[in-house]
């Protein structure tokens, strides 16, 4: 059976009448009349009778029909299934992200943005440091990521794009002496307590902070080590030392906690979106596409 054999006897069937069904199919009558005599050929039965009252089912029509309708709508939604995968409408999309990224600017906006735009892609969120979704995205598990700038040997073989450039900020707790102040030199906070993102992690931001610390002519005494960023506020709230953050961490409002911009000219993390350049994903270009 030929899919246009099928949609001329749902045609005729319908339309109880050859003209009809040949002006609905933008046909004339002799292929109309020709696909359906080549379909019942094929299934060595009549399907149709013609009378004087129009054209009517046999019982071997009869019991084609629903089956018919069934196949002709299953290629229907096959098709548009594969023009939504084609475009980007459908699929899924595994992106990583570094924990601090959700309380910056950009990526609940991008994602907000991109589930309006195309609501049928599964997002596939993963929370990840920077170095390990690299190693992700090299190995073909992620898509996308959202990274902080780091030390890593196969970053060079993404793609990057700096989405933003975030300030860092100096936590203190309130009643350090230096809490007073909006405004410090890194080098002021050399004899300081610092609480710092794990090793281990893999962290863009431990690595920035130790050579901005280096930069300033000091190397920190690290006195608790942690994962997260909202980990390393709350240790500074709780009077354990202080820490460098990006200044999007102002938004958890985590008690007993100031902050402080920094004078030095290179105090900033940058941001950017990773993936391979040869994902030729329709659903990463959409993504791509929207964050440019």
């Amino acid at each position: 059976m030929e899919l246009r054999q099928l949609q001329a006897f749902v045609a005729i069937a319908d339309e109880g009448h050859f003209g009809r069904a040949a002006a609905r199919l933008h046909l004339t009558q002799p292929p109309l009349t020709q696909r359906l005599q080549a379909l019942e050929a094929g299934l060595g039965v009549r399907l149709l009778q013609r009378g004087r009252g129009g054209v009517s089912l046999t019982a071997a029509g009869t019991a084609l029909l629903p089956q018919a309708r069934a196949l002709l709508e299953q290629v229907q939604r096959a098709a548009e299934l594969a023009r939504r995968a084609g475009t980007g409408a459908q699929g899924a999309l595994a992106l990583g992200f570094a924990g601090s990224m959700p309380f910056t600017e950009v990526m609940p906006r991008l994602l907000r943005d991109f589930r309006r735009r195309w609501p049928a892609v599964e997002l596939q969120l993963r929370e990840q440091p920077s170095r390990l979704q690299i190693d992700e995205l090299l190995a073909s598990r992620l898509d996308v990521g959202f990274i902080r700038a780091t030390e890593h040997e196969g970053l060079a073989a993404l793609a990057t794009r700096v989405l933003l450039r975030e300030p860092l900020r100096a936590a203190l707790h309130v009643e350090h002496p230096l809490a007073r102040r909006r405004r410090l030199q890194l080098s002021e906070l050399r004899d300081e307590p610092f609480v710092l993102y794990s090793a281990a992690l893999g962290s863009g931001l431990r690595e920035r902070t130790l050579a901005l610390c280096l930069q300033a002519g000091f190397t920190p005494r690290v006195v608790q080590e942690v994962h997260e960023m909202p980990t390393l506020v709350g240790l500074v709230g709780a009077g354990l030392g202080i820490g460098l953050v990006a200044a999007s961490m102002q938004r958890a409002s985590v008690p007993d906690v100031h902050y402080a911009s920094l004078r030095d000219a290179d105090a900033h993390s940058d941001i950017l979106l990773a993936w391979r350049r040869d994902n030729d994903s329709p659903v990463l270009a959409n993504f791509l596409a929207l964050a440019r």
